[in-house]
């Protein structure tokens, strides 16, 4: 009798536990929203789509019109993307900012440069700069070395020729990944 009433007890705690477990389960994903000037961006949406009515993105939505590239990093599982804001392109001089533009190879090429595997946040990336003396390299989805760094508490990408891009706004959320603003046009090797 006294085995019965354990076995008992023990599915009544068993089951309850269970029970009461599930009210946690859930199978949506929350969507996180951060926004930026007029735009928002959010997690539920492709890093394109959230890009592409942004009036701060135009080029990198023009670049990313390319089926090519868009959809080697949609079919990432998870991606970080260092984003080229249009002041990125502006702040070259015309005929050199005419000449990349006009080079889609190039294009491709600084696009998934600036493209990681992974979901790595600010945070992330501070701490593995902290973790290597100050400079970490990230290893692109091309399998090339993105140096980053920290000047003046901003987070700084380096290319291996020294060019730099600041990381001007941080932890924006696409639908696989995060992706940062950058104000700057770093080359992959051999570039």
């Amino acid at each position: 009798m006294q085995l019965k009433n354990t076995f008992l007890i023990l599915f009544i705690v068993c089951f309850g536990t269970a029970v009461s477990a599930q009210k946690y389960i859930s199978t949506k994903n929350a969507e996180v929203s951060k926004t930026l000037g007029q735009s928002s961006f959010t997690s539920s949406k492709t890093f394109f789509e959230n890009i592409e009515e942004a009036p701060d993105f135009t080029i990198l939505a023009k670049i990313f019109k390319n089926d090519p590239i868009r959809q080697k990093l949609e079919g990432q599982e998870m991606v970080t993307i260092f984003a080229l804001a249009d002041e990125s392109f502006l702040n070259l001089p015309k005929k050199t900012r005419d000449s990349i533009l006009g080079n889609t190879r190039l294009v491709s090429s600084i696009v998934k440069y600036l493209a990681v595997p992974g979901r790595l946040d600010s945070n992330a990336l501070k701490t593995a700069v902290e973790k290597n003396g100050g400079k970490a390299y990230l290893t692109t989805v091309e399998g090339q070395k993105l140096g980053i760094k920290v000047e003046a508490g901003q987070l700084v990408l380096v290319d291996e020729k020294n060019n730099t891009a600041r990381i001007i706004a941080e932890d924006f959320y696409h639908k696989n990944g995060f992706f940062h603003i950058v104000d700057g046009i770093i080359f992959p090797p051999s570039e």
